[in-house]
């Protein structure tokens, strides 16, 4: 059993609507490079607002589907060392896996915060909203993961599982 089957009824909604919102903000960007590219070559009037949309729509649906791979544990790994380990050395390097996912959660919420604030005053000129906007995904990414990496910390720690 994986810890993924262990995860929480709370944790599987959280990551499935991270995963429906990175979805529709995939489709949603593609329909804009979409349009973009008629309107440039069809049209010959490309709109202004095209690219840097689809460029944050990216940010948003590239740091979620990421934290679900947290909690999904989807994520490529190289596993030969950890599956010839004996237990008491997979465990370890299990917990030394999920703790180095933690930091780097905090580390990306704290920075998109700093981020955030240092680029509020900043206007992306082709749609009239604060630069903000791009660092916030790595802000709410990084909480996720860091909670998804605790929650997984817990179960190898409850059951021993991956």
């Amino acid at each position: 059993m994986t810890v993924t089957s262990q995860l929480p009824p709370v944790t599987n909604r959280i990551v499935e609507w991270s995963l429906k919102v990175a979805a529709a903000s995939l489709v949603l960007m593609t329909l804009i490079t979409g349009w973009q590219v008629f309107a440039r070559y069809i049209l010959n009037n490309s709109p202004t607002w095209s690219e840097a949309l689809a460029l944050l729509l990216m940010l948003y649906y590239i740091q979620l589907a990421a934290a679900a791979g947290v909690a999904q544990g989807f994520h490529i790994g190289m596993t030969l060392l950890l599956d010839s380990a004996p237990e008491p050395l997979r465990r370890f390097l299990l917990l030394f896996g999920q703790s180095m996912i933690f930091g780097v959660g905090i580390t990306m919420a704290v920075n998109g915060v700093f981020l955030a604030n240092f680029t509020a005053e900043h206007v992306i000129p082709s749609l009239g909203v604060s630069r903000a906007f791009a660092y916030w995904p790595f802000v709410g990414a990084g909480v996720l993961m860091a909670l998804f990496a605790l929650e997984r910390i817990y179960l190898i720690l409850r059951k021993g599982g991956n």
